[in-house]
């Protein structure tokens, strides 16, 4: 991709590339993130895992005059989703999938998953709170026939799919 070469040599290092493979390099998925962007001016909460995924989708919030705040491992900043109520918030899930309380929004757009089902149910769960008084929205972003489908469907089992490393020829 590019001047990148990604090489799957172990189950892990695989995993990772067809997981980023469905993100950051993904047009596509990058324009129908785009497109939900724009279709909206309701506060939006989206959760990601890879920086460049941020990096990514921020300049598409910044081409959209959309207003954002981040939620990471270096970043805790709800500014944007405080004071303006068509912003977008990133989240990376281990730093914001527990704990936020982000009812004033009632969308979640999924960028790309994460292979916890616990961080999954809990991130579901930072708009569906007390206080919350719309309907809530999921927006999954997968791609079709990719590893993102198994995660999809490990997660609604309730299930972690870093278990399926240790399946034989299941991943």
């Amino acid at each position: 991709i590019g001047d990148k070469e990604l090489v799957g040599d172990t189950s892990l290092k695989r995993m990772l590339y067809e997981r980023m493979l469905c993100g950051m390099y993904n047009a596509a998925k990058l324009k129908a993130f785009k497109d939900l962007v724009e279709s909206t001016d309701d506060r939006l909460i989206v959760f990601y895992n890879f920086n460049e995924e941020l990096r990514q989708l921020e300049t598409v919030c910044i081409e959209a005059r959309k207003t954002h705040s981040v939620v990471n491992g270096s970043v805790k900043d709800l500014g944007a989703y405080e004071r303006n109520d068509d912003s977008v918030t990133f989240i990376q899930y281990q730093a914001g999938a527990m704990g936020l309380n982000l009812q004033k929004a009632n969308k979640i757009i999924y960028f790309t998953l994460p292979l916890s089902s616990e961080l999954y149910e809990q991130s579901k769960k930072r708009i569906h709170r007390i206080g919350q008084e719309n309907r809530c929205f999921y927006y999954q972003l997968i791609c079709t026939g990719s590893i993102e489908e198994k995660i999809l469907k490990t997660l609604e089992m309730r299930k972690d799919y870093t278990e399926k490393l240790f399946e034989k020829d299941d991943i």
